[in-house]
């Protein structure tokens, strides 16, 4: 087994951990809401529901973008290269995943820097470190390159070998 189908099932497990996180996040954020919106009714406030609702939709967009990147899922350029030959293409293709490569790495890197300097600040209503909102930069930053690094591994194929690949009937 090489190192992109290694890669791609540590990718694939992650993905689907990632989602099912995402699933959690969205109850608990309907559930935060409604409970904000009885509490409201009732005459009563939860000081703390806009706060962890906003940290948690913070979380959510993060980690939803790795989703939609592993899905292929996003406003890319495909086919931009293809007027001008196969090797453009490709150079342009490989050209893109170093660039968001590098992208991705200083987003982790400055992720955990700002992680780490948050520790001792503490939120408004609830009084969590602010660090642990943070950290959703840091780790979606990581499960990012990881998903670049199974890209960039692959060697660029056709579209069947692709689909073939990412449905996990390659050899």
């Amino acid at each position: 087994m090489n190192l992109h189908y290694r890669l791609l099932a540590v990718s694939n497990v992650v993905n689907h951990w990632v989602e099912r996180f995402l699933l959690l996040l969205g109850v608990v954020i309907s559930l935060i809401l409604f409970a904000q919106v009885i509490a409201r009714y009732s005459g009563n406030s939860l000081s703390w529901s806009e706060e962890v609702g906003r940290y948690l939709l913070v979380a959510t967009t993060f980690l939803g973008a790795t989703v939609a990147y592993k899905r292929a899922h996003f406003i890319g350029l495909a086919g931009f290269g293809a007027r001008f030959g196969r090797l453009v293409e490709k150079l342009i293709f490989r050209g893109l995943q170093v660039l968001t490569l590098g992208c991705f790495g200083l987003i982790t890197w400055y992720g955990v820097i700002y992680t780490l300097k948050a520790w001792e600040q503490t939120s408004t209503a609830v009084q969590m470190p602010m660090s642990l909102p943070i950290s959703v930069l840091p780790i979606s930053g990581a499960i990012f390159l990881l998903h670049v690094l199974t890209d960039l591994s692959k060697r660029h194929t056709s579209r069947l070998d692709a689909r073939a690949d990412e449905e996990g009937d390659a050899p």
